[in-house]
């Protein structure tokens, strides 16, 4: 992204409009951690190019890192999506918003199962990791932690609104179940980070 479009993006979630908000900063956030992993990698890659566990953890922090900031604007499309649904005709209206709902929630769950990934990511690669490259570890599982919070609360907003019972009831449980393991492995990755840098957690 160029500076232009830092400061365009930002302006525009600064503005009363709708879109982008939460979800998309969510998802920033997200691409932000990501892209710090992959530094990390090709930083630790220097000394060690031959380890195929550093180029599959770079590569999926890449793929990670472009889905997540495709995400930034499907999240805001999505929304723009239901409030157009809220203004169509009377007789239209009302599955309208149901799907543009059901996308509204689903856009803000990937982007929480995209930071999970990011945060396991971190794990795998921290302890390898050189020494450098330890802190920027340390916020990208910070940004990473971040985005999988807002998503699930940006989510679990929508869900509420949401005419299929079964699937609320398994969104909220996906979420659940994503919150969870996050806080494991956020947790030990945290320690590990702490020791490395000799900075309490």
């Amino acid at each position: 992204m160029t500076e232009e479009f830092h400061t365009s993006f930002l302006d525009r979630v600064a503005s009363p409009a709708p879109t982008p908000a939460g979800g998309a900063a969510a998802a920033l956030a997200g691409a932000l951690s990501a892209a710090l992993v992959a530094m990390a990698c090709r930083v630790t890659a220097r000394r060690d190019p031959s380890s195929a566990e550093l180029k599959q953890v770079e590569e999926e922090a890449e793929a990670l890192r472009a889905r997540l900031t495709a995400l930034v604007q499907e999240d805001g499309d999505a929304y723009t999506a239901v409030i157009q649904a809220r203004r169509a005709a009377d007789a239209e209206r009302p599955q309208a918003v149901s799907r543009a709902l059901v996308r509204a929630t689903e856009i803000p769950v990937e982007i929480a199962r995209g930071a999970s990934r990011v945060l396991a990511l971190c794990d795998r690669l921290v302890p390898a990791a050189r020494a450098s490259t330890v802190s920027d570890l340390g916020v990208a599982v910070s940004l990473a932690a971040g985005a999988l919070e807002g998503a699930t609360l940006t989510a679990r907003v929508n869900v509420r609104d949401l005419d299929d019972p079964a699937l609320a009831s398994q969104t909220r449980a996906a979420l659940a179940a994503l919150v969870e393991e996050a806080s494991v492995v956020r947790h030990r990755v945290t320690e590990i980070i702490a020791a490395r840098t000799g900075v309490p957690a």
